[in-house]
């Protein structure tokens, strides 16, 4: 932290340029610097994430926990069985 105190100036330079920068404290990752550009997409991304979970909840809301865990199952298997086909790996 001490040191993204003295080169603050650099270091913002260096994000605006399209770099980002993690700050640590104590050792641990505490926060990232990154630029604008990146920062609205993780937020449109975020934003689309939780409106994508909203939907699914309201499409999904008449049936059962089971239901919904054997729909979840089945698009895995479905998925994994495209993935793993000739036609799938050229």
């Amino acid at each position: 932290m001490e040191t993204l105190r003295r080169s603050l100036g650099r270091v913002a330079q260096d994000v605006e340029r399209g770099g980002s920068v993690v700050v640590e404290r104590r050792g641990e990752e505490a926060f990232a610097l990154v630029p604008m550009r990146l920062y609205r997409l993780l937020e449109e991304e975020r934003r689309a994430l939780v409106e994508s979970t909203r939907e699914a909840r309201e499409a999904f809301s008449e049936l059962s926990e089971n239901e919904v865990e054997d729909l979840v199952t089945d698009e895995m298997e479905a998925t994994r069985g495209r993935a793993s086909s000739p036609a799938a790996n050229r």
